[in-house]
Formats: C-alpha cells, sequence, structure tokens
C-alpha cells in the first residue's frame, strides 16, 4: 500500500509539473486547447488501456453529474466552435443551456432514475466530444456491463450496488484533476471547479471570460449560483 501511495505521488507530482510548464505558455482558447490535449494525453500514458466493457454506443453512466476545471471547460468550448457551425452550433448551446438549468441541484441518485443524459451523448449513444472529453469522464470504467446496467438501474429500488472498474485509471485520472488545480493555483488561475454543461455554456457565450481566466481574475459568482 505504501509503494502504490509512493508511486501516486510520483504521478500527481509529474502531471504537475507538466500542467504548470503548459498553463505558463496560455495565451487564448488555443492555448487552453493544446495544453489540455498534451495534458490528457500524459494522463492516459500513465494511466494504461486495461480492456474494459465500455465500448462506443454504451452511456449508462452518462447520467452521472461532470464537474470540470476551467481549463477543461475551455478547451470543450474551443473544440465545439471549430467543429460545428451555424444551426448546427445553435442546436448544441441551446441543448446545454437547457440541461444546465435541469441539472443545477441535482444529486447522481435523481439524474440515474429520471435517466437525464449528458447533452454530449449523440443520437448513437456515443460521446460526441470524446476527443476532449473531461478527466472525470475517463475515469470512470466498467470491467463487467451486467454490474453498470444493474448499478445505473433507474428502476433499481437499492443504492449501493458496485461496479467494477479499472482502479488504476480511476487514481491516475483523480490524480490528473488535483494536479491541474494545483498547478491552476500556482498561476495563479482560478481553480474552482463548475459543472461540464454550465462551464462550457460561460465560455461558448462570453469569450472574453477566457481572458479573465488567463489573467488570475475571478469569474463571476454568478456562474455558480
Amino acid at each position: 500500500m505504501a509503494d502504490k501511495a509512493i508511486q501516486l505521488h510520483q504521478v500527481e507530482n509529474r502531471l504537475f509539473r507538466l500542467a504548470t510548464d503548459l498553463l505558463a505558455t496560455v495565451r487564448d482558447t488555443a492555448g487552453f486547447a493544446a495544453t489540455m490535449s498534451a495534458y490528457t494525453d500524459l494522463a492516459e500514458q500513465l494511466a494504461g488501456h486495461k480492456t474494459v466493457a465500455c465500448k462506443a454506443g454504451c452511456f449508462h453512466c452518462c447520467v452521472l453529474n461532470v464537474s470540470v476545471l476551467l481549463p477543461e471547460a475551455v478547451a470543450i468550448a474551443g473544440w465545439l466552435s471549430l467543429h460545428c457551425s451555424g444551426a448546427g452550433c445553435d442546436a448544441q448551446l441551446k441543448r446545454l443551456q437547457s440541461h444546465a438549468l435541469r441539472v443545477r441541484w441535482m444529486e447522481d441518485s435523481e439524474r440515474i432514475h429520471r435517466q437525464t443524459l449528458c447533452p454530449f451523448v449523440d443520437a448513437q449513444g456515443s460521446c460526441s466530444i470524446y476527443p476532449v472529453r473531461p478527466l472525470v469522464c475517463r475515469a470512470v470504467t466498467s470491467l463487467d456491463k451486467a454490474d453498470c446496467l444493474t448499478a445505473l438501474d433507474p428502476n433499481q429500488s437499492e443504492a449501493g450496488h458496485g461496479v467494477p472498474m479499472d482502479t488504476t485509471r480511476r487514481m491516475v485520472m483523480d490524480a490528473a484533476f488535483c494536479a491541474l488545480a494545483r498547478a491552476m493555483n500556482q498561476q495563479p488561475m482560478m481553480s474552482r471547479s463548475i459543472e461540464l454543461s454550465n462551464g462550457v455554456t460561460a465560455f461558448l457565450t462570453d469569450p472574453g471570460l477566457v481572458a479573465a481566466l488567463i489573467s488570475g481574475a475571478n469569474l463571476p459568482d454568478s456562474l455558480w449560483d
């Protein structure tokens, strides 16, 4: 156990150093996108690629709440701006705004019961932002589809059914989240997390927030109200 703790500490320190170096170079949305791409590449490398039951089109866990750090939200907003246009962008923004309001006070249990899917799940049941998906999403896996279906069954009256997962991946992605937050504090840069759809909506509707984040200014409290 002690060896694992030491290794995880080393992993987090390595991620922290990279995040610190990358964030120091950010000047705009493209900079955040490049930073998150390089950062998640390292996190994925450290997490490894154990065979899991999760496949494209399997969206059962996409009813859980997802919190992101602000650079993640900026990178996703930037990716959407590059990969959609016109009516498609408008429709996506409306879905995000509606979702942010709907889930504002929802616990995971209520979202599971109501089957409140992430607004980034497409018509085929796949993640439409998969290349830039959040660290929290990267951490969640299932080694058994049946257990996953049982745990996330909206008709399940008893909570607490466990899902076997790739625990190494979970620990590395959790460490990556913490290391990124630490590096943001060092900039200094606001390191408060935000609900996924709410954060992405904020940067899509007000690009000026990117400059505020880079400058070290606090973003409006209304984003979290």
